[in-house]
Parts: C-alpha cells; sequence; structure tokens
C-alpha cells in the first residue's frame, strides 16, 4: 500500500511540474507572408485566411474575409468622416417628428455609405497569396487584397461619389469641410 501512495504522490507531481515546464517556455507564433505584406500598409491592404479540404473553397473563404475587412475599415473612415467633416444641409422642424427625421438623416448616412464603399472596392484585386496543405488535409490559404491606388486617390474617389449622389438628387444635401475631411478619413484608415 506505502508502494501505491508514493507512485501515485510522484505521478501527481509529475503532472504538475510537466505542464509548468511548458509553460514557461514561451513560442514565438510565426506569422505568414501575406499578413506582413497586408500589415505594411493597412490603409489600403486587407488580409483573410480560409481553410477548407478544397483548395478552391479556401482561396474564397480567405477572399471573403479579405474583402469583408478592407470594406468595413474603409467604410468606418467614410462614416467617420461624414459625421465630422461634413455639414448636412437638411432642415428640421422643431416638433414632435424631430427625432424621426434625425434618424432618417443617419440612417441616409450607413446606406450612403455602404453603397458608396461597394462601389469604389467593387474590382479590387488580389495581390499576394499563400496555400498550405495541413496535416488534417485541409488546405490553408492566405489573401491580400489591395486598392490600386493611393490614399488620396481613394478619398478622392469617396468625395467624388459624395458629390454625384447629391446631383442626383437634385438638391445640395453635403457641404464637405475638404481639408478636415481629408484628415478624418486618412487618420480613421491608419488604425
Amino acid at each position: 500500500m506505502k508502494k501505491f501512495f508514493t507512485l501515485l504522490a510522484l505521478f501527481c507531481a509529475a503532472m504538475v511540474i510537466v505542464p509548468n515546464a511548458y509553460a514557461q517556455k514561451k513560442q514565438k507564433v510565426k506569422v505568414d507572408k501575406v499578413v506582413k505584406y497586408a500589415q505594411k500598409d493597412p490603409q489600403r491592404r486587407a488580409w483573410g485566411e480560409g481553410a477548407h479540404f478544397n483548395e478552391s473553397t479556401a482561396r474564397n473563404i480567405a477572399e471573403m474575409q479579405a474583402r469583408a475587412a478592407l470594406s468595413a475599415r474603409v467604410e468606418s473612415a467614410v462614416y467617420q468622416m461624414m459625421e465630422e467633416a461634413v455639414i448636412d444641409k437638411t432642415q428640421y422642424v422643431s416638433n414632435g417628428s424631430t427625432a424621426a427625421a434625425l434618424d432618417e438623416s443617419t440612417t441616409d448616412r450607413k446606406t450612403t455609405t455602404s453603397a458608396i464603399t461597394s462601389q469604389v472596392l467593387r474590382n479590387t484585386p488580389v495581390v499576394k497569396t499563400s496555400i498550405y496543405y495541413q496535416d488534417n488535409k485541409q488546405y490553408k490559404v492566405y489573401v491580400c487584397i489591395e486598392y490600386q491606388g493611393s490614399v488620396d486617390e481613394l478619398y478622392n474617389h469617396f468625395t467624388r461619389a459624395l458629390e454625384s449622389q447629391r446631383t442626383s438628387t437634385g438638391e445640395p444635401k453635403y457641404e464637405i469641410r475638404q481639408e478636415e475631411a481629408r484628415k478624418v478619413f486618412t487618420a480613421t484608415l491608419q488604425k
């Protein structure tokens, strides 16, 4: 019986010591070259990853993630720009329907922002890809997409789209403070 308790004590001690030994070792996580490439210019690039048993499906998943990431970042920058640097020319009545009119204006801005973002980023190409075949017999694919112009061209593309949206409605809806808008747009993209 004494041998049993001695073995049990040794086994328990080994269970405590072994995990602590592994926990003390710090392993550096490798970052894929596609991710590094995307992080060099985050204002115009985004990356995504996908894993699947079919290589083309994994590539499609990665590309969708990259497009969603870039679209979300740019949409956030445009929305922030519209909130801080665009003066809304819509007039409101100061009665019970004012809150509804303000809500409608916010919804219009979000809809406009989403529409312009999808229009501008429609043909953003894949510029870098990494494909790995894993032990679990799945493909792991990293994809980087990139807006092909500069950040200033991206900003100009959005302001032109806002201008065309304003003229298509027939009334002056927005007034853009250009320098402030450019600063807000660029700063938000860098985040």
